[in-house]
């Protein structure tokens, strides 16, 4: 049977992309793979529209639809199946900005983003690897990781300051680190943006860290974010057992 050649590129340029976690330019596609520069465009810009890739700074990378896609063959439920419509509901409830994030070789994967009406969103790409430190989501994931996975996380940490409430060394992060497992959940206290206050919370699966749950919303104090991260954890622990449900 002859093979497609445009779909054969296609997936050609997403093998390529799954091993380049800080993504990579057109050019950089077009070369490696030896592909015209017109069809790489167009193959990747279709690619785009359909999350396949996703785009940052003129680079790209994998977007949530190939992590999905590629993720069809895990046991139990679908990971944005499961999460979707508690999300939705949490974030329209508490007028907050909503996201599923996901983990991967130094990268947040925004896997899910629901913008509640009129709630307040952070003008931060829907991937990122320099803000994974001064992230609630970032340090829920790393904080429930296998001590390996951990490991390595904490190695491509940059620790770049966004705001003087930044965590700007390994030892420090450490401690945060610890202050998330007792407490159960992240905060992330205006450290990536002077304006922003975030909270997320880990969904397990078989005793793993798959993902966290975050909302955001404008300068939560303390106590508004204890009851947050409350509710949220209740939430996570409902899609964790979803998800661990026929696993």
């Amino acid at each position: 049977m002859k093979m497609n050649r445009t779909v054969h590129r296609a997936t050609e340029i997403l093998k390529l992309l799954a091993q380049s976690p800080e993504g990579m330019t057109l050019t950089e596609i077009g070369s490696e793979l030896g592909l015209p520069k017109a069809s790489t465009f167009d193959i990747v810009q279709t690619l785009r529209k359909t999350h396949f890739l996703r785009e940052m700074n003129k680079r790209y990378a994998i977007g949530f639809m190939a992590y999905e896609v590629g993720g069809a063959y895990s046991k139990g439920k679908d990971l944005h199946a499961a999460a979707q419509p508690f999300l939705a509901k949490l974030a329209d409830e508490l007028n907050m900005a909503g996201s599923l994030v996901t983990y991967e070789k130094g990268t947040l994967n925004y896997v899910i983003e629901h913008r509640a009406i009129g709630s307040i969103v952070s003008p931060v790409a829907s991937s990122g690897m320099d803000f994974v430190h001064a992230s609630a989501s970032g340090k829920s994931l790393i904080a429930f990781m296998p001590e390996d996975r951990q490991r390595k996380a904490l190695s491509l940490l940059t620790f770049k300051r966004f705001t003087d409430r930044t965590i700007l060394n390994a030892l420090d992060f450490m401690e945060e680190l610890e202050s998330i497992r007792r407490q159960g959940y992240a905060v992330d206290d205006r450290e990536f943006n002077d304006l922003m206050t975030c909270v997320s919370t880990p969904i397990f699966r078989q005793d793993h860290a798959v993902a966290t749950l975050t909302l955001s919303g404008l300068q939560l104090d303390s106590l508004a974010v204890v009851g947050v991260a409350e509710r949220m954890m209740d939430v996570s622990k409902i899609i964790s057992e979803e998800l661990g449900r026929d696993s």
